[in-house]
């Protein structure tokens, strides 16, 4: 009995949430709006844009896996989809850090239909999409997924990340100083 009303709770609850997430896609906040980040894995760059102008072009590196979309904990993989800024640390390992929103709803939806998430797994990455929060990272699809630098190692032309996206020092620091919480992020092939 207990699982046939959280059923119906996240069923209520999602068709709410889905009414009110397909109105608008989460935005930067402040005067910063218009700011979209958007990743080219194949290209191996990132753009920042400001209303659709191309405000600054970036370098990157990838995870180990760069052409696969990030699927499980540890695969090595950069996701692929849409997804915000949920996060800035103004120190970590690899300088600074900006987390990235993974997993989206998108990827809940792939990994409840593959059973590698429970109900109330998909139901928290959900509702932290829907409130521009940090998703669970610690579900079996992974998470700390996020923009960094290059924390004083030497800059090499090869992927070597765990899924994140590396940047130079330098432009982290840029971004850092730029982006704010809730600015998308688009990663492609």
């Amino acid at each position: 009995m207990r699982r046939s009303w959280r059923g119906l709770l996240y069923g209520g609850m999602l068709g709410s949430c889905l009414l009110v997430a397909t109105r608008a896609w989460p935005t930067g906040v402040g005067d910063n709006t218009e700011l979209n980040l958007r990743v080219w894995k194949a290209r191996h760059e990132m753009w920042l844009e400001d209303g659709g102008r191309v405000v600054r072009k970036f370098e990157i590196a990838l995870g180990k896996e760069p052409t696969a979309s990030k699927v499980i904990r540890g695969d090595g993989r950069t996701p692929e989809g849409n997804y915000y800024i949920c996060e800035k640390r103004p120190q970590s390992r690899f300088r600074r850090f900006l987390g990235i929103s993974y997993p989206n709803v998108e990827d809940a939806e792939r990994a409840y239909a593959e059973r590698l998430i429970s109900a109330d797994e998909w139901a928290e990455i959900f509702f932290a999409n829907i409130q521009q929060a940090v998703p669970p990272w610690s579900t079996a699809l992974g998470g700390r997924v996020g923009i960094h630098g290059y924390g004083g190692r030497p800059e090499l032309p090869i992927d070597w990340t765990e899924g994140c996206i590396a940047v130079r020092d330098a432009d982290i620091d840029y971004l850092y100083d730029r982006v704010p919480i809730g600015t998308r992020v688009t990663i492609s092939e």
